[in-house]
Formats: C-alpha cells, sequence, structure tokens
C-alpha cells in the first residue's frame, strides 16, 4: 500500500474558494482525504490512498507546474498557498516490508 501526503497553509482570504475546489475534487477522487492543522491556522494536509510512485511523479509534476495550475479545472494555487507554490510539499510512502 502507498500513500501520497500533500502539505501547505492557504491563505485566509482564499479559504472559501480553496474549500469548494478541494470538495469537487474529492468528488471527483474518491481517494482523496483532506486534513486541516488545528493547531496551525490555514495549515492543509492531503492524503491519497493507494498512489504508484509513477502517479505521483506525474501528481507532483501537474500540481508545481504554476502556469498549468492557473485555471478553472486546477485551482490557483500559486495564489492561494502563502508564498506560492513553493510552499507546497510532496511525499510518496509505501508500506515497510520486514525481512
Amino acid at each position: 500500500m502507498s500513500k501520497v501526503f500533500v502539505e501547505y497553509a492557504i491563505k485566509s482570504e482564499y479559504r472559501a474558494s480553496f474549500l469548494i475546489y478541494m470538495q469537487g475534487l474529492q468528488r471527483r477522487e474518491g481517494r482523496l482525504e483532506l486534513l486541516t492543522g488545528t493547531d496551525q491556522e490555514g495549515l492543509f494536509v492531503e492524503i491519497w490512498h493507494d498512489v504508484t510512485y509513477e502517479d505521483y511523479l506525474s501528481m507532483k509534476k501537474v500540481r508545481l507546474n504554476v502556469e498549468r495550475l492557473r485555471d478553472e479545472q486546477h485551482g490557483d494555487w500559486e495564489q492561494w498557498i502563502k508564498g506560492g507554490i513553493q510552499k507546497l510539499h510532496m511525499w510518496h510512502f509505501s508500506s515497510v516490508t520486514y525481512t
């Protein structure tokens, strides 16, 4: 089993439009879980379940491509994220195999 974690902080003035976008994304992608920080306002973590490493690389390329992200389908991550797209962090994890 593998998971992708995506972490970023959303500017408060864009929280409503971000949440509308994410609600639609969750409807389209059943394997997405969205969490928000309880002690850091605006902090969000996406947890994507069952993502291959190849799919992760593709997701990361799309997410970090700022020009592509400035449309209705992909949201406006550069504007939404505190510090811009360079403050979006993504990691791929897989289950540990004990030998």
